[in-house]
């Protein structure tokens, strides 16, 4: 039953929180063919310029401020009726800002979402359904990971565009490896092989440790979760349902506590108090995984390793498999915007090959455009990046989220935490998830 928009939405700041829909994050959301096919056939809007129409565009703040002010440059330049009107936000501000417009009937034209938040809005009646104006543009869905348009797709409507996404990959120390004379990670290591190489590079001593194991969801257990067929939130007809009573969803988990509980990860208060990105970047950790928007950091001049790192495919579990989670932000129609016809031009320039390629050369963000995501990675030629574009075509599951229950994840955190601190085991945390979660 669709809920009304207050009721939908007055629960949203519960569940904000960053994700890699942006380059920027609260840790520190191949060339082009030479023909690419161009997504971007938008309603000419320019053969007949009629009134003067205004799109507001909502955004949070990033890295992307320059992009988006050139895409409009361009877009204005070939819609002359049509103003596009950016708002930027701060992160810490963009979903309360949403939430209040959203009641209020103010929302944007056009706005960004991520994957938390999306069948909140899709459910409470404020996105408009792309559907009649994809198939009538000939825009290519395809030529995104599918596993984005899963996210933003609510009850079988497509609600969002993905621009960017994220995937996890495993970096490693090839001095600490070398140091332990042992090979570098590849496409065939498994969660095995992974472990002794970790207990291998925690026993060169001197503060050193081989994997940081410390409890992470989108760099962390998501991952080795849906790699072991496990699984966290399904909805159905009755509301949301929860997997942490599946043997493969905790077996998922398991594998990270038996690290710790091996020695060969700091302890998860450690990674608490020093990220084990950070101990990564000081060289005392081996391995860790990452999402891709990490590589700024770990190339920077503040890195100890930018020079001997690299990164790896994420190693496949004990039944054959591996996965990646994905995330990336999406462009979403306000419901009630006057101008529907403008707005999809908008969002459809965006998704098309102009808009991809500018972001994909100014290395802001990996373009959901897979044509020119190795643009982003061109930007860093001395790493293993194409394994990210891998991941998001082949391997990949969308960011999870609950409708019915946005605390979900804050549950998670606080009762893994404790598993991870060796405090409880899995299989109790996991029974305290789900009787909290009944």
């Amino acid at each position: 039953m669709k809920k009304s928009v207050v009721i939908i939405l007055a629960g949203l700041m519960l569940c904000a929180m960053l994700f890699a829909g942006c380059t920027a994050s609260t840790e520190p959301d191949s060339e082009p063919s030479d023909s690419p096919a161009d997504v971007s056939e938008s309603p000419d809007v320019s053969e007949d310029p009629g009134e003067a129409v205004q799109i507001h565009y909502a955004y949070w703040a990033s890295p992307m401020d320059d992009y988006y002010a050139q895409c409009k440059a361009e877009f204005e330049a070939a819609n002359p009726n049509v103003t596009i009107v950016l708002e930027p936000t701060a992160w810490s501000e963009y979903w309360t800002k949403l939430e209040t417009a959203a009641t209020g009937g103010s929302v944007a034209d056009v706005f960004h979402m991520n994957g938390v938040n999306i069948k909140k809005y899709a459910d409470g009646g404020v996105l408009l359904s792309m559907d009649d104006y994809i198939a009538g543009s000939g825009l290519d869905m395809s030529a995104f990971p599918q596993a984005m348009n899963d996210m933003y797709n609510f009850m079988g409507a497509q609600y969002g565009i993905a621009m960017d996404y994220d995937t996890v990959g495993l970096w490693y120390n090839k001095d600490l490896f070398d140091q332990a004379d042992i090979d570098y990670p590849n496409s065939d290591w498994t969660w095995d092989d992974m472990a002794e190489a970790a207990a291998a590079i925690t026993g060169l001593g001197d503060d050193i440790y081989g994997f940081a194991a410390g409890f992470q969801d989108q760099q962390g257990i998501y991952n080795t979760v849906y790699a072991q067929d496990g699984w966290f939130v399904k909805s159905g007809d009755d509301g949301d349902t929860f997997g942490f009573d599946d043997p493969n969803t905790r077996a998922g988990i398991q594998c990270w506590v038996d690290v710790m509980e091996d020695g060969s990860s700091p302890s998860e208060v450690s990674l608490e108090e020093n990220e084990g990105y950070l101990q990564f970047m000081a060289g005392k950790i081996g391995m860790i995984f990452s999402g891709d928007w990490m590589v700024a950091f770990y190339s920077s001049e503040d890195s100890s390793v930018a020079e001997v790192c690299d990164v790896a495919e994420l190693p496949l579990m004990a039944n054959g498999q591996r996965a990646s989670v994905i995330h990336g932000k999406a462009n979403c129609i306000s419901a009630a915007t006057e101008y529907p016809d403008e707005a999809w031009a908008w969002v459809n320039y965006l998704a098309g090959a102009e808009a991809n390629q500018r972001m994909g050369e100014m290395g802001i963000a990996i373009p959901a455009h897979m044509d020119y995501s190795s643009l982003f990675f061109d930007a860093y030629p001395q790493y293993n990046m194409s394994i990210y574009s891998d991941a998001a075509l082949n391997y990949s599951y969308a960011y999870p989220s609950s409708l019915d229950r946005p605390d979900w994840a804050d549950i998670v955190r606080t009762e893994l935490q404790s598993a991870f601190k060796l405090e409880i085991t899995v299989d109790e945390a996991c029974d305290n998830i789900m009787a909290q979660l009944d």
